[in-house]
């Protein structure tokens, strides 16, 4: 009001108020507002209107939900009824929060202002009660969408992109701060308000133009296109930052690229031989190319031919294309689009999981054939017998190839919401899922999604009826000539009839959907609705997905996180080849295949050419920077890991990249014991030897049935998963920087890799040869890594787990290494010691020393000394000497003897004084004091000195030497003396020396 005080409703009538361009509403606005900014509660948020100008203005955070006044609006009484409840509803419970404020005016003070604030905060909350309400009514159809009530200014907060809303409780006790700076507390209700839907991460903003470029060039083996030019889009005009080309087919090669409207843009491709970022180039030849872009949201195809020759900077052509650019920028500036990484942000469940697929009817030994007559099989239920062993490996997820009913191999699909029969039913699939989610491993899925099996009901409706009178015509692709496609399907209502159909990869049993078929997609997307909210499923793996467009991901993506609304449902895309950026990201698929790191990890070892491999991860590293991938040795598709690879030795190479580098690990089943398998080994025709790598698992509970080095691999496999899990460096938080990679150029076939995080450091070191090496190249930690000359890191393959020293320079000398060998080297921060409270310590101290002798108490006292004590809450002290086990003449520990024991101690160090004099005193200052710590050299309790660092400057005796293990070995340091006498043996002349008898006679 005029006068400053807040007006009876909160919710203001008047058209005035209503008016974005009314003083009114800004005088309303900024009362509000200020209210709102002094009675904010100590400990929770306050609803603030919203008024969008207002509120920036106020720095205040702006709440969605209220729409804008419209012009057209409804009288009260012309609203429809739900509406007009509504509203009437809502006043009434306004004046009742009002009245119960009123009521607790003694609590505040009686303070007029005071109480209008706090009146403000509780009309607030019935505005959001409301339109709580109201959503409700427009969820059930009561209530239009459009339909808007004057005044409505208050509403729920917003969602977070990636975050579910928290419920509220019922009931608060909030603080207030009266005008004195006293606190007041006061009750309050709190409606439970609905959770909010997981809203995804929003995609990077793009330029509105789709500009395609296409071109056919010659290219060598390992080479690849770029496309560059000047625009930040385009790379201005460096190779490194150019964008990359994805190759097509024989010689030919295309790439879409965002680019802003109405621009006048060079551009030229280059040849790049490898990913290095010093690799060999090869620019185009003659004049640049020249694209000019039209209005917004328009698309341009542009086909090129190569040009190799130059034509000369003099040349007409050459110098016109630059001027036309210079002359068009005069009178339209450039807009600098930043040129943004892909990323795609996994469930977080996913970010750290170790995945195993399994491929069921193998897996579990079903027949091959499904013939439909059978009666179900439950053979699912094995898996239990396999929890133990899911557990003990340490897996956090089961990836399941096809489980859908099929005829043959499981991708050729007859009903995508039942079992196959050779497996079991839906509902003991379900138990399982419990099962498994009960022992926390989640379960993803193979959805086959490109083509079904020919005894799916839509294809056999068309094959029966005909394309013309089928109502499932639309669903498949289909022609009326025999060469229209692959496949050919008789009529069976018409004889001699028929028609040709597209089928995957040219096999008939697969006949390609059409997926731009709203049918289809409507059908596909109550599959996944299913699986997802009935099954309670946790992801899909997508069959094929790099043959289906982006587009319809994008339709998928939000169905799948519509029935899971927490975001948790992980999709999966098989990727094969190409650039997977159109496929994968934050609107798309989470991850896809890394089928090109599966390919380069064995064969750079069967090659024992590391190049090939660090070539890969220079092309991930330029492509994919911003996706977590999903890595594999092995799957149903392609030969098992330990039959790739040519040496068994590099088998241990092989899983340290799986899994401790960059990706998301999946283990195939039965890699873990070494299980072997090969196209040429199969004997199914159905499968077409694939069969060889789909045979049934082995029995986990016997391990005379495992390959010979099945147990060894087991271990290795545990060991390497263990890791994964226990040192957060080899999971999604290691950085893995192409720059901190070190190939050895001279024989490729030693490889290094650093992965390192604020407390962690990690160095992978290769060596594929089937030699010694020995001088072995540095190790350079990065500057940025916290570590220090001194600190050592440890070989955690290492059964004895060897230590290597940092040296100046933050050098780490990890060599010797032995012939196809693999070594795990990592340090991490030294974690600070937790503080104990001073009334634990002293009485802790007093404790230790209450056994001690007198001089000795007096020595802990005056901190000369340092007893061993045990705090309340932390592990008692470990004593050397002491028996692990009772022994014969060994009596048990009396605690209660302490006390009698530093009284006879106190006894016989005044007796020896007596008679002795000075002899038998206490140590004065500066003498030796046989408690002291005493030189490693000379110690016979010393630590033993780590044989396993080694130091390659050390002369050649060096080995012999004494080193201390918790100093830096210093190799230009002189010989250490020899050892004196062993301090032992002098304390015991000594005190041999004090019984002597001619000194006792004396």
């Amino acid at each position: 009001q005029e006068d400053g005080t807040l007006p009876a409703r909160a919710l203001p009538t008047d058209r005035a108020e209503n008016d974005p361009q009314s003083p009114e509403h800004n005088a309303a606005t900024m009362m509000t507002l200020a209210h709102a900014a002094v009675v904010a509660p100590v400990a929770s948020r306050v609803a603030i209107p919203k008024r969008v100008g207002a509120a920036r203005a106020a720095g205040a955070r702006v709440l969605r939900g209220a729409s804008r006044p419209t012009a057209n609006k409804m009288t009260l009484g012309s609203r429809p009824r739900p509406l007009r409840a509504l509203v009437i509803r809502a006043d009434a419970e306004a004046d009742a929060a009002v009245a119960e404020v009123s009521s607790k005016a003694d609590a505040l003070g009686n303070d007029e202002d005071m109480v209008a604030k706090v009146k403000a905060r509780v009309l607030a909350k019935v505005a959001a009660k409301k339109a709580a309400k109201k959503k409700k009514l427009q969820e059930q159809g009561l209530l239009a969408d459009d339909d808007d009530e004057e005044g409505d200014e208050f509403a729920p907060v917003a969602a977070v992109p990636g975050q579910a809303k928290p419920k509220a409780k019922k009931k608060k006790t909030r603080k207030y701060i009266k005008p004195d700076g006293t606190e007041v507390e006061l009750e309050e209700e709190d409606e439970d308000e609905e959770e909010e839907p997981y809203v995804p991460p929003p995609p990077p903003p793009v330029a509105p133009n789709k500009c395609t470029f296409h071109i056919e060039i010659e290219t060598n083996f390992g080479d690849h296109l770029c496309l560059t030019g000047g625009h930040p889009l385009l790379g201005d005009w460096s190779p490194v930052n150019g964008v990359p080309m994805d190759w097509v087919e024989g010689n030919k090669w295309k790439v879409t690229v965002p680019l802003p409207a109405h621009q006048l843009i060079q551009y030229k491709y280059v040849v790049r031989s490898g990913w290095a970022p010093d690799g060999e180039t090869r620019w185009q030849g003659g004049p640049d190319g020249m694209i000019s872009t039209g209005p917004e949201h328009s698309s341009v195809e542009i086909h090129d031919k190569p040009q190799w020759h130059s034509w000369g900077d003099g040349h007409p052509s050459v110098k016109a294309v630059p001027a036309a650019v210079e002359a068009f920028q005069k009178v339209k500036a450039p807009e600098n689009w930043e040129m943004r990484t892909n990323v795609s942000e996994l469930p977080k469940w996913a970010r750290e999981a170790v995945f195993y697929q399994i491929f069921p009817l193998g897996y579990f030994g079903a027949p091959t054939v499904n013939d439909q007559k059978l009666p179900v099989n439950p053979r699912l239920k094995q898996i239990r017998q396999h929890y133990k062993h899911f557990r003990e490996l340490g897996i956090d997820a089961v990836y399941f190839s096809p489980l859908f009913e099929s005829g043959t191999h499981g991708y050729d699909t007859f009903d995508y919401f039942q079992i196959d029969r050779r497996l079991g039913d839906v509902e003991l699939f379900k138990e399982i899922v419990k099962e498994l989610h009960d022992i926390g491993i989640k379960v993803v899925l193979d959805g086959v999604f490109n083509h079904t099996g020919k005894q799916h009901f839509a294809f056999k409706d068309l094959r029966e009826k005909g394309a013309h009178a089928s109502e499932f015509g639309n669903w498949y692709h289909i022609g009326a000539r025999k060469w229209d496609y692959e496949g050919w399907c008789s009529t069976d209502s018409i004889k001699g009839t028929g028609f040709s159909y597209d089928c995957w990869e040219g096999h008939p049993v697969l006949p390609r959907l059409n997926l731009d078929e709203p049918a289809v997609k409507n059908h596909i997307f109550d599959i996944a609705r299913f699986w997802i909210k009935e099954v309670g499923i946790d992801g899909w793996r997508l069959d094929v997905a790099h043959e289906i467009h982006p587009d319809f991901w994008r339709e998928f993506r939000r169905v799948c996180d519509d029935a899971r609304p927490d975001g948790s449902c992980l999709l999966v895309g098989e990727m094969i080849h190409g650039n997977y950026n159109g496929w994968v990201g934050n609107d798309r698929l989470h991850s896809g295949t890394n089928y090109q790191m599966s390919h380069a990890t064995w064969h750079s070892l069967n090659e024992h050419n590391y190049e090939y491999f660090y070539s890969a991860l220079m092309r991930e590293a330029n492509l994919f920077k911003g996706l977590s991938l999903v890595n594999f040795l092995g799957n149903h598709d392609v030969p098992r890991i330990a039959s790739n690879l040519t040496n068994p030795a590099h088998y241990t190479h092989a899983m340290v990249v799986l899994c401790l580098m960059k990706g998301i690990p999946c283990l195939y089943y039965g890699d873990e014991f070494g299980m072997e398998g090969r196209p040429e080994d199969g004997t199914d025709e159905h499968s077409g030897g694939d069969d060889a790598m789909r045979r049934p698992m082995l029995d986990c509970a016997k391990p005379a049935t495992w390959p010979a080095i099945g147990q060894s691999r087991l271990a290795l496999n545990k060991k390497l998963i263990a890791m994964r899990k226990n040192y957060p460096v080899f999971g999604s938080a290691g950085s893995q920087d192409i720059r901190d990679m070190w190939l050895n150029t001279d024989t490729r076939e030693q490889f290094i890799v650093l992965r390192y995080t604020e407390d962690e450091v990690a160095a992978l070191v290769f060596n594929c040869g089937d030699y010694h090496v020995d001088p072995w190249p540095e190790v350079v930690i990065p500057a940025s890594a916290p570590m220090k000359v001194g600190d050592k890191m440890v070989d955690l393959l290492s059964p004895t787990g060897t230590s290597f020293v940092v040296h100046d320079g933050k050098k780490v000398y990890a060599g010797p290494c032995e012939p196809n060998s693999v070594k795990v080297l990592h340090w991490a921060k030294p974690k600070p010691k937790p503080k104990v409270p001073a009334s634990q310590l002293g009485a802790a101290a007093g404790a230790a020393t209450a056994g001690l002798p007198s001089h000795l108490r007096a020595a802990a006292a005056a901190g000369a000394y340092a007893p061993a004590m045990t705090v309340p809450g932390t592990a008692a002290p470990v004593d050397p000497t002491a028996p692990t086990a009772a022994q014969p003449g060994i009596g048990e520990y009396d605690p209660n003897a302490s006390a009698a024991y530093g009284a006879m101690q106190d006894e016989m160090a005044g007796t020896l004084a007596s008679l002795y004099g000075d002899q038998g005193a206490p140590a004065a200052a500066g003498a030796a004091d046989p408690y002291a710590a005493m030189d490693a050299a000379t110690d016979p309790y010393a630590a033993v000195p780590d044989a396993g660092a080694y130091d390659p400057y050390a002369a050649q005796d060096a080995a012999a030497a004494p080193m201390d293990a918790g100093e830096a070995y210093d190799p230009y340091a002189a010989a250490p003396p020899p050892p004196s006498s062993s301090y032992l043996d002098q304390w015991k002349n000594k005190r041999k020396n004090i019984f002597d008898d001619d000194a006792m006679n004396s």
